[in-house]
C-alpha cells in the first residue's frame, strides 16, 4: 500500500493518444446482398459519371458567367485609368488603385448574386446547392444527359466539396483564382497598356488598313471602327469570355474553318511594319492578348486543377503524363540532336528566364549573354555625338527588353565577338539536354525517376 500511495504522484500526469483502426467485411447473408443487387459495380459507374456530371457543371457555370457579366458596366474605370497612366506614382497614388481594384472587383462579385434579373440571382443561389442537380442541370444539358444528371438525384452531396472549390471563383477577395481578379488584376492592365501601344499604332502606317482589318473582321469583332475598342469604356465588353474572344481575333486574326484562309489581326500588321523599320527606336511593340475568362482557360494551363479522388487516380494520372512526355521528349531530343544541319538563323530562343538559364549552364553567369549581345548592340548602333551616356544606356536597355527572342545564329555570333568561351555553342547545349559532367540528360532522369515511383 506504501509503494502504491508514492506511485500515485506519478499516475495520471499525461494524457495518452491512441488510434482505433476498425475494417467493415460484409459476413454471410450481407456480402451476398451486395454481389446481388450489384452495389459495388453500381458505385463504380457512379464515380465515372460523377467525372462527366463536373464537366457539364463546369459548362454551365461559364454559362452562367457570361450571362451575369453581359451589359455590367465598371464605375472606376476612368480614375484607375488616370492613376495607372501617371509616369510617376506616389504611395498615395498606388493606394488609391489598389481601393479601385477592391472596388471593381466588389462590383463583379455582386453582380452575379446582386443582378438586376432576378432569374440570376435564383441561378446563383441553386450553383451550390442540390437545386442545381435537380432542377437547372437537367434545364441546361441535351436530352442524353439527363439521364447521366438524374442518376445523382439521391446523392447531390456527391459535390460537396466540388461546389466549395468552385464557390471561390465568385468572391471579391484578391485571390488569383476569382474571376473579378482575372478581369481587373490581368486583363484591364494588360488593357491599359494596349491603349498606350495603340497611341503608336494609330500615328503609323498601318492606320491605312484599318477600314481593311474592321472589313475582314466585321462579322466577330463588330465594330465601326479599330478606334473604338481602344477606347477605357470598351473594356466593359471584355470582361465575358465571348468579348475576350472577339479582342483577341482583333489582335491575332484567325483561320478559316477550312485551314485555307488565314485572316490578319493587328499584330500582324505590327510585325509587317516593324519588318520595314531600318531605325529600331521607330518599331512598335505588339499589343497582349487578354486571359480567357476563368473556366474558359481548362484547355490550356488549366484553372483549378481536378482533384484526386484516390490513390488510382494518381497512379494513373503519373502513368498517363510519364507515356505522354516520353512520347514528346524522344521527338525533341531526335530534333536538337540535329539542330546543327538547320538554318540557325530561323532557330530562335525566347529572351526571358530560359537565355538567363542558358548563359549559366554554358558560361556559369546568368548575365553573360546578355552582356554579349549587349556589346553587339553596341558595335551596331554606336552612341550619337550629342547623345549622353546616361541615355545611351538607357536606349540598350530598353532595345534589349523589347526583343522578344534572339536567333542562335546571332547569339553565337555576339559570343564570339565579347571574346567569350564559346567551346560550346548554343546547339551544342541545346544537343546535350541538359547533360553535364555531373549529372544525366533530361530525358534520363525522367525515366530514372518513374522508375523509382
Amino acid at each position: 500500500m506504501k509503494d502504491q500511495k508514492n506511485l500515485s504522484a506519478f499516475t495520471n500526469l499525461y494524457s495518452l493518444s491512441k488510434t482505433l483502426r476498425f475494417e467493415l467485411i460484409p459476413q454471410g447473408k450481407t456480402l451476398e446482398n451486395i454481389q446481388e443487387q450489384g452495389l459495388l459495380i453500381k458505385d463504380e459507374n457512379r464515380a465515372e459519371s460523377y467525372k462527366k456530371v463536373k464537366k457539364i457543371i463546369d459548362e454551365y457555370h461559364k454559362n452562367f458567367i457570361n450571362k451575369a457579366l453581359d451589359g455590367l458596366n465598371l464605375t472606376a474605370l476612368e480614375a484607375f485609368q488616370s492613376y495607372y497612366t501617371k509616369s510617376i506614382r506616389t504611395d498615395d497614388d498606388k493606394r488609391e488603385m489598389g481601393l479601385l481594384q477592391t472596388s471593381m472587383r466588389k462590383q463583379i462579385s455582386d453582380r452575379f448574386s446582386k443582378h438586376p434579373n432576378e432569374n440570376i440571382n435564383i441561378r446563383f443561389k441553386n450553383l451550390f446547392a442540390k437545386e442545381l442537380i435537380k432542377i437547372d442541370l437537367k434545364e441546361f444539358v441535351r436530352e442524353e444527359d439527363k439521364k447521366l444528371i438524374a442518376e445523382f438525384d439521391n446523392f447531390t452531396t456527391y459535390f460537396t466539396g466540388f461546389h466549395e472549390n468552385r464557390r471561390n471563383i465568385y468572391t471579391s477577395e484578391d485571390i488569383s483564382t476569382a474571376i473579378g481578379y482575372r478581369l481587373v488584376h490581368q486583363n484591364l492592365i494588360y488593357f491599359l497598356d494596349n491603349l498606350k501601344t495603340f497611341e503608336k499604332v494609330s500615328t503609323s502606317s498601318i492606320s491605312d488598313d484599318f477600314a481593311e482589318i474592321i472589313k475582314e473582321l466585321e462579322m466577330i469583332v463588330q465594330v465601326n471602327t479599330i478606334e473604338e475598342v481602344f477606347t477605357i469604356s470598351y473594356f466593359n465588353e471584355t470582361l465575358t469570355q465571348i468579348g475576350i474572344e472577339k479582342y483577341n481575333t482583333l489582335l491575332g486574326g484567325y483561320t478559316s474553318e477550312d485551314n485555307k484562309t488565314k485572316i490578319k489581326g493587328l499584330n500582324e500588321y505590327i510585325n509587317l511594319y516593324n519588318q520595314q523599320q531600318t531605325d529600331k527606336a521607330n518599331k512598335i511593340g505588339k499589343l497582349k492578348p487578354l486571359y480567357k475568362q476563368i473556366l474558359s482557360d481548362r484547355g490550356s494551363a488549366s484553372f483549378l486543377p481536378e482533384a484526386f479522388e484516390s490513390d488510382n487516380e494518381i497512379l494513373e494520372g503519373i502513368e498517363t503524363i510519364y507515356h505522354e512526355l516520353i512520347t514528346i521528349i524522344e521527338r525533341i531530343k531526335k530534333l536538337v540532336a540535329d539542330l546543327n544541319l538547320f538554318d540557325l538563323d530561323k532557330i530562335y530562343i525566347k529572351n526571358d528566364l530560359g537565355l538567363t538559364d542558358i548563359s549559366q549552364k554554358v558560361f556559369g553567369d546568368w548575365g553573360a549573354i546578355q552582356k554579349a549581345v549587349e556589346k553587339m548592340f553596341e558595335i551596331d548602333s554606336p552612341k550619337g555625338n550629342k547623345e549622353g551616356q546616361e541615355k545611351y544606356e538607357e536606349r540598350k536597355k530598353k532595345w534589349y527588353r523589347n526583343n522578344d527572342s534572339f536567333c542562335v545564329s546571332y547569339i553565337n555570333k555576339c559570343i564570339e565577338q565579347s571574346g567569350l568561351d564559346n567551346k560550346v555553342t548554343i546547339e551544342k547545349y541545346l544537343n546535350y539536354f541538359g547533360s553535364n559532367n555531373d549529372s544525366p540528360d533530361l530525358y534520363t532522369v525522367i525515366i530514372t525517376n518513374y522508375d523509382a515511383i
